[in-house]
């Protein structure tokens, strides 16, 4: 009797002891940022995000119900306030202080400035962040890093699985780099420019150099002369790409896609309408530069 409660009791202290597994509440802004929390927490966790990426996040407004999923998450990563600005009060309030990662404030990250709309040249820079951050591969990289890190401390049972996923997330964004630069040298770019200035960060990372954008901020108006300079431009070369994201854009875009040579390309900066994008952040760099290299082997 003594031996089976001796038994027992040291069962009890090794359990007592033993660190489980927790189903952590996590949750992202965009489905880009997503789409890295799922590769790192595959098989483990199910991460949420709170903007579904056919929702621009400068129109995305807070419900109560996402109210509700923040209170509730046990951490968040989000692009900061210049990336989703409906998040900024809540998410930089002391209340989630020890919940809220802001991403764009780690160190390393690429960072670039705004620029002007029109034709872009050595004073184009504007005041404010570019916060398209997250179609730099590197910066990728930064996030699922301390993504990985946080996750580990809050479920270090499952530590060992967060760093494979990590490995096998950084090898799958490493040969997406390899296949774009690939495809890039094999179909060259041809002058271009695009109706809205959200892809700096890819472009900075794989050679690419617009000759200018119609807009700079997602929800700002185009004027006159903004179009009339970029088709200034464009008319000096024989075989140009117009960029827009969706037919909304196409429509407002018109101007400068109505002469022979000019040629409509598709980009999706959060990836919306393209298979596995949701879950695989290499598939949206692999969906950007098949809409930049099918657009410049047709304007040739």
């Amino acid at each position: 009797m003594l031996r089976r409660i001796t038994f027992l009791l040291a069962a009890l202290i090794l359990a007592a002891g033993t660190t489980t597994a927790r189903d952590l509440n996590i949750v992202s802004d965009i489905a880009p940022i997503n789409a890295l929390l799922q590769a790192v927490t595959q098989g483990i966790q199910t991460p949420v995000t709170l903007i579904k990426s056919s929702v621009s996040p400068h129109d995305f407004a807070l419900k109560p119900s996402d109210i509700r999923t923040i209170e509730q998450a046990d951490v968040i990563f989000w692009l900061g306030p210049d990336a989703t600005p409906a998040l900024a009060k809540l998410l930089q309030s002391d209340r989630f202080a020890d919940k809220a990662v802001n991403l764009a404030a780690l160190d390393g990250v690429m960072q670039l400035g705004l620029r002007k709309a029109g034709v872009f040249s050595s004073d184009s820079a504007a005041d404010g962040l570019d916060p398209h951050m997250w179609l730099a591969p590197e910066n990728a990289k930064i996030w699922a890093k301390a993504m990985t890190g946080n996750l580990s401390s809050n479920d270090p049972q499952n530590a060992e699985t967060y760093q494979a996923n990590l490995a096998n997330l950084v090898d799958a964004i490493d040969q997406a780099v390899g296949r774009i630069r690939t495809r890039f040298a094999q179909t060259p770019p041809v002058p271009y420019v695009q109706f809205h200035d959200a892809f700096q960060y890819f472009e900075t990372s794989f050679g690419l150099s617009p000759l200018g954008a119609a807009t700079s901020e997602d929800d700002e108006s185009t004027s006159f002369g903004t179009i009339a300079s970029l088709r200034q431009v464009l008319s000096a070369a024989p075989s140009t790409c117009v960029f827009v994201r969706d037919d909304i854009q196409a429509k407002r875009a018109a101007p400068l896609t109505d002469a022979t040579g000019r040629k409509t390309g598709w980009l999706k900066p959060l990836g919306n309408g393209i298979a596995d994008v949701e879950t695989t952040y290499p598939a949206l760099l692999d969906s950007l530069a098949k809409g930049y290299a099918d657009c410049f082997a047709l304007a040739r």
